[in-house]
């Protein structure tokens, strides 16, 4: 795990919150928008829970980063945490994830982008049978399947000959 602390510590150097903790929910990680923190959850790091690869936890650490992105451009209030807010805040999550897994396979290490990019293609073409998401997670989904970073990681994926 000794790169996906490499990018914890990058992203930390930025000014981005982020810690690891033995959490009490069932989630790889999460974005909390009251202490501007990301948490990664150490069960699913240490393979506790469901067995997540090095290179799925980089896309889950930057997906919690789009979160925390998107509340500081769109502060959280009681009136305004809809499932709109939700599915916006997931849209513009799994896009961070894609557009800054992106940049790191540009630079020369794509099995983080390669494996990110999978994992969410299998959950579309699965239909979310075996998922239990919230409803503003799935059309963020759908929505970020049929998007321009997504299409452009799928042609990187395919074409560029240094992901081979």
């Amino acid at each position: 795990m000794k790169k996906f602390f490499d990018y914890i510590q990058l992203e930390t150097k930025k000014g981005f919150n982020i810690k690891t903790e033995f959490g009490p929910h069932d989630m790889p990680g999460i974005a909390n928008y009251d202490i501007k923190c990301v948490v990664l959850n150490q069960r699913f790091i240490n393979g506790e829970i469901k067995s997540f690869s090095e290179n799925e936890l980089i896309g889950v650490l930057y997906h919690e980063i789009g979160h925390l992105k998107y509340f500081e451009k769109h502060p959280v209030t009681k009136k305004n945490f809809t499932e709109e807010y939700k599915t916006k805040s997931e849209y513009y999550a799994f896009e961070n994830t894609f557009n800054e897994l992106l940049k790191i396979a540009i630079e020369g290490d794509c099995e983080p982008l390669r494996s990110t990019f999978a994992q969410v293609n299998d959950r579309i073409k699965s239909n979310f049978n075996k998922e239990n998401n919230s409803k503003s997670h799935i059309i963020a989904l759908m929505k970020i399947s049929k998007s321009k970073i997504f299409l452009e990681c799928d042609r990187f994926l395919n074409l560029d000959t240094t992901c081979d």
